[in-house]
């Protein structure tokens, strides 16, 4: 069963996105002071960006999963719901494809 959590999925995958974003910022700016230094320093500190890069992919991996789960639970809990709710999901992206 899914851990509780005090965010909806969909909060922290945009607060994850939001960290990426800013470790892409900051990895293009070490990357100019590499550029500019040619330092260790810049490539220590390069190091660290990836290394928490990865535990913020690792993160939103976790947090994939656990959406994925609760899903999974609503699912068995109360098909009938689930079933009516995919196929009112279905109608409406038909609608708004066929518009064009």
């Amino acid at each position: 069963m899914a851990r509780a959590t005090t965010r909806s999925p969909e909060a922290e995958l945009r607060a994850l996105h939001k960290e990426v974003a800013e470790l892409g910022s900051q990895l293009s700016s070490l990357l100019t002071k590499v550029k500019q230094n040619g330092g260790t320093l810049a490539e220590a500190e390069l190091g660290l960006m990836q290394e928490h890069l990865q535990g913020l992919l690792a993160e939103a991996k976790d947090k994939g999963q656990e959406a994925i789960a609760m899903v999974e639970d609503t699912v068995r809990e109360r098909p009938g719901t689930s079933l009516l709710a995919a196929f009112a999901a279905g109608a409406v992206l038909t609608g708004l494809l066929l518009r064009r």
